[in-house]
């Protein structure tokens, strides 16, 4: 029963994914061509709203869920490619001609979620799109977990050091300074960790006045 369950609903999760995609414009980065033009084709044919640049943007809109890139013109003609693989903006595919040490490289480099190879051929493109956006979904919830447990850190570490401080200047337990610091980061309405960096920065800055 719950496999018949399962794949009644891949279809609908399907249907999802090439809708959401539909909502944004795909940015094609690749020169005038033969490869170009049969690509561009085959995503305008699938019904995805496309742009084309070349050379590449300096920056890239939010309006893009996918960035498919022409690499081995960049590789060649020796281009900037300015992609932050740390916060990537939209998902990438590549697109390569051939694979060398080079190539291979920079795929890495970037990080990307799929690759699609030369000479075009249509079948392939519109998984490769789809595995793509939901690779870089499920990548960009894990880099948003990791911030959100830096920041929870790196909140502990200022309350820490604002608890030991709050107790040396007051002459009181780290229990206490505990209830003062929360007590008065509700007073000013403001999370208690931003509190105690506000109060660990000016003494700092108190420091080195003195």
């Amino acid at each position: 029963m719950s496999k018949r369950l399962t794949a009644v609903q891949q279809p609908l999760e399907l249907s999802t994914l090439v809708k959401n995609l539909r909502q944004h414009e795909i940015l094609l980065i690749m020169p005038e061509g033969e490869n170009r033009k049969k690509i561009e084709q085959q995503i305008r044919r699938i019904g995805f709203p496309l742009k084309t640049e070349w050379p590449p943007p300096e920056d890239f809109s939010s309006n893009y869920q996918v960035v498919m890139l022409g690499l081995t013109p960049i590789i060649e003609n020796n281009y900037d490619f300015h992609w932050d693989v740390s916060n990537p903006p939209a998902a990438l595919v590549l697109v390569v001609d051939y694979e060398n040490p080079l190539v291979l490289q920079y795929s890495l480099s970037l990080n990307a979620q799929a690759i699609i190879g030369l000479p075009f051929h249509p079948l392939g493109v519109l998984s490769n799109l789809l595995l793509s956006l939901q690779e870089f979904k499920q990548t960009r919830s894990m880099l948003k977990t990791i911030r959100n447990l830096e920041s929870k850190l790196n909140a502990s570490q200022h309350i820490e050091n604002a608890k030991h401080f709050i107790s040396e200047k007051q002459n009181i337990s780290l229990e206490e300074a505990y209830r003062l610091l929360r007590k008065q980061a509700m007073e000013q309405r403001m999370p208690v960790g931003e509190l105690a960096k506000e109060i660990i920065a000016k003494q700092s800055f108190s420091n080195e006045k003195t």
